[in-house]
């Protein structure tokens, strides 16, 4: 290989390197994942401790990597230290420090600094002797070499594009996206396509197009003038696609002139849709400094009946200040927008801080009390059931103190689903939707624990001679969702109506699920009563939902004559009715015909016969 350096004036290239080496190793040690060399992440929080030693990093100039882990006891020192000793280091030095970081035995907590220093002396020394990193690369197993690719072929196509891609091909295909991402971010000056159908071979072309993306955005914003008039004498760029870069652009503009821009921003935008979601999204930066101006300024757009543009600058103005944007917005004229905007200060008024906001509640004005104290329960409920119900006592509207109380059992069963039951069935104060209520709860504990829930359901006494038990719920919601489940739950259930409503929920599930014979046995276990009720409410499922195949298959099987006289006489006259089916044959009908009952069959053929 011919021999590739670079003079003094390659440490500036260093330094790109090593910052973006510096961020993931940053991430690599808070969240120990010291193999994932090309992870996306860039930023991480690093506890420096009380012991680490306060040492001047610039005494280590002529110091060695054990001096890194004698004097440094903490991550964030310790890679200060290294970057200044390795910054700092002639050719010679770097790869003495190479071979020191290679040959050192670490303890288990330290083994992510071998590879970090590897990636660090390796992206050094590339920008200095590309050739002899390339030797010390190619004497390394994989699984330390893979530290050095990024180093290298950023290195190599600063210097020579071509040559560097070519590098990177001769690489294992599992180390090639490192190759890949030292390549594109030496050479984003390149054309756009060269580096997508490169990022396309490569295997990631999502990272081509992030760091193209950040380029081009960190081009404009250097110019935001120049960037524009790009834009905006190019009709090409008025696409979708292209909305990132035009929206930061603009931001850009109107922090650099002000509110006063925004009507020039948007009169160069020749895409209707496009220049609409640009306004909302320079009046949503707008309303962080000047919420006021931007939202007299969203009232003056066009045709925005469903209030989207006031609903974008709302949205930011009620994280600031919610109430003075609770002030404003109560002061347009009533409409569903305006209810709706008010609704969403108070939400967000509530999650800034919910303890505060409790104290604050009459402050808002007194037709929003009640939707805030919901808001406030929702909140609440996730941390106090107890300060969740008090305020859930001071709601006057039913409706919303209904839907804030569903809120609170949807939290409580979480945690402790006996008290929430207990509450649901005893409390005096929800007595006007108890049963809409307790309905709810079930149904949602019956999907985390159908035995908890028929438990519940099974504590509480059936009061009358025709009052269903509250385990039919439990039944109900099981029969479709996991019918096994509720058929082995049956022989909890009380006898009586709550029996047949219970093996009724379950005859409708199984016919669901094309077990229509398991269906008709499971009604011959009841009572000899409630036969006939059970099969009579399941003729018009197994006539709408089972082919006529099948239906003459189980008429003999149903010990109920009118259930199959029902169904025969749904069969022939839906057949009738259905021009786009085929009609039945003449057997058929005849077959049919056979289990009407003899008091129908006049009233039938003629139905037919019409």
């Amino acid at each position: 290989m011919t021999a590739i350096c670079c003079e003094g004036s390659c440490r500036s290239a260093f330094v790109t390197i090593l910052v973006s080496l510096f961020l993931c190793f940053v991430n690599s040690l808070a969240f120990a994942a010291t193999n994932n060399v090309v992870g996306d992440s860039t930023d991480a929080e690093l506890d420096t401790g009380t012991n680490s030693k306060s040492l001047d990093p610039s005494t280590l100039t002529d110091g060695s990597i054990q001096d890194l882990f004698r004097d440094y006891s903490d991550d964030l020192s310790r890679l200060s230290a290294a970057y200044e000793l390795i910054g700092t280091a002639d050719e010679a030095k770097l790869v003495d420090l190479f071979d020191q970081a290679t040959e050192r035995n670490y303890a288990k907590e330290d083994r992510a600094w071998k590879f970090e220093l590897i990636s660090l002396i390796s992206a050094q020394l590339a920008s200095l002797n590309l050739e002899k990193t390339v030797s010390l690369y190619d004497a390394q197993p994989l699984e330390e070499a893979k530290y050095m690719l990024y180093g290298i072929t950023h290195a190599w196509a600063s210097k020579d594009f071509d040559g560097a891609v070519e590098f990177a091909r001769k690489q294992d295909t599992s180390i090639h996206q490192i190759a890949l991402r030292g390549i594109i971010d030496a050479s984003l000056s390149l054309p756009e396509a060269t580096l997508m159908d490169l990022g396309t071979e490569f295997g990631d072309s999502a990272y081509v197009e992030r760091a193209v993306r950040a380029h081009q955005l960190a081009v404009d914003l250097a110019n935001p003038d120049e960037a524009w008039t790009e834009l905006i004498n190019d009709p090409t760029s008025h696409l979708e696609k292209n909305f990132f870069r035009i929206k930061h652009v603009a931001k850009a503009m109107i922090d650099k002139y002000g509110v006063s821009e925004i009507d020039n921003l948007l009169s160069s935008i020749v895409s209707p849709t496009l220049r609409f979601k640009l306004r909302k999204s320079i009046l949503s930066k707008v309303a962080l400094s000047e919420p006021e101006s931007a939202f007299d300024y969203a009232l003056t757009t066009p045709n925005d009946v469903f209030g989207s543009m006031l609903t974008s600058v709302i949205n930011t103005w009620a994280r600031i200040d919610p109430d003075s944007a609770l002030t404003r917005v109560s002061l347009l004229e009533p409409s569903r927008v305006r209810d709706r905007l008010q609704q969403t200060v108070v939400s967000s008024w509530v999650q800034l801080d919910p303890t505060k906001f409790l104290n604050s509640v009459d402050s808002v004005p007194s037709e929003l009390r009640d939707t805030a104290r919901m808001h406030l329960i929702a909140q609440l409920s996730n941390e106090s059931i107890e300060d969740a119900l008090t305020v859930l006592l001071e709601m006057s509207e039913a409706a919303k103190q209904e839907q804030a109380a569903l809120i609170i059992v949807d939290s409580w069963l979480d945690s402790d689903p006996d008290a929430a039951f207990h509450w649901v069935v005893s409390d005096s104060e929800i007595e006007g939707y108890r049963d809409r209520l307790l309905k709810s709860f079930l149904e949602k504990l019956t999907d985390q624990n159908a035995d908890k829930a028929i438990d519940l359901a099974l504590s509480r006494p059936i009061k009358g001679a025709k009052e269903i038990g509250l385990e039919a719920i439990v039944i109900d919601e099981l029969s479709f969702s996991d019918t096994d489940v509720a058929m082995r739950l049956l022989n909890r259930v009380r006898t009586g109506p709550t029996q047949l409503a219970a093996f009724e929920s379950v005859s409708r599930g199984l016919i669901f699920k094309k077990r229509t014979d398991e269906a008709i046995e499971l009604g011959k276990s009841l009572p000899k009563r409630a036969q006939t009720s059970f099969y009579d409410s399941m003729t018009f499922s197994i006539a709408t939902q089972e082919p006529l195949e099948k239906i003459l298959e189980i008429l003999p099987n149903i010990p109920a004559k009118n259930a199959q006289s029902e169904i025969a006489e749904n069969v022939l006259l839906f057949s009738s009715f259905q021009e786009d089916k085929e009609p039945l044959s003449s057997e058929d009908v005849d077959t049919l015909m056979e289990y009407v009952n003899p008091s129908e069959l006049q009233r039938v053929k003629l139905l037919l016969s019409r």
